[in-house]
């Protein structure tokens, strides 16, 4: 079965069972603050809240195991990789933090927001309200910045070895090659802009700013 999430300004996420193309609802968590962005990993949320922190759920046990704070202001978007915890916030900082010492490692100052960051090895992703999505090494040096097509900010973005996908602004979604030179492969419109988006076991899901969960099955998704 294929376990997705949701979670929202109102500080609680659900966790759901997509099963045979039906939604079932099987746990939930409530958090001390609005909940801004989550990355789900096998048996393990990472999450990132207005009030500065990256937490990280153990959904095994139902525990925080740890709760990180180096931001100033909220934090937008998380990524993970056995050995670092990525961040990036309203404070313009992009930073890697090592999840085995618990210590941070490195910090920098972007010229603008990132709204979303993704690591897929060896390369961390990191999108932003520009429409432009800049490609680092583990180390956070810039290799490439990469011109999405569109004038509008990027909401959220997820990447895997199948492809890449972004959520804009206006509603529209693009899914694009997952390499260092992108193509974009698709483009399509939602009725209500998704300020989330993930790609998981062939499925699409998109949360959406009408506070609807939309999720589905494209063949021609999968590359």
């Amino acid at each position: 079965s294929t376990k997705i999430l949701s979670r929202s300004r109102d500080r609680n996420i659900h966790f759901y069972d997509i099963g045979r193309g039906s939604l079932e609802r099987i746990s939930d968590l409530s958090v001390h603050s609005a909940i801004l962005c989550t990355r789900y990993e096998k048996d393990f949320l990472l999450y990132g809240t207005y009030s500065k922190i990256v937490a990280g759920y153990d959904t095994r046990c139902k525990k925080v195991v740890y709760k990180i704070k180096n931001h100033t202001r909220p934090v937008l978007s998380v990524a993970s990789s056995p050995e670092y915890i990525w961040s990036s916030g309203e404070d313009n900082a992009l930073v890697c933090h090592d999840r085995r010492m618990n210590k941070l490692l490195k910090r920098i100052r972007m010229e603008r927001i990132s709204s979303s960051i993704a690591y897929s090895e060896p390369y961390l992703w990191v999108a932003g309200y520009d429409g432009f999505i800049k490609c680092f090494n583990q180390e956070m040096k810039t290799l490439k910045k990469i011109d999405s097509g569109h004038s509008q900010p990027i909401m959220d973005m997820t990447h895997t070895m199948g492809a890449t996908v972004t959520t804009f602004k206006d509603g529209v979604i693009k899914v694009f090659s997952p390499n260092i030179s992108p193509v974009c492969w698709n483009a399509f419109n939602l009725d209500s802009p998704a300020s989330c988006v993930d790609y998981k076991d062939g499925y699409l899901i998109a949360g959406c700013s009408d506070s609807s969960v939309v999720f589905w099955r494209n063949t021609n998704l999968d590359y």
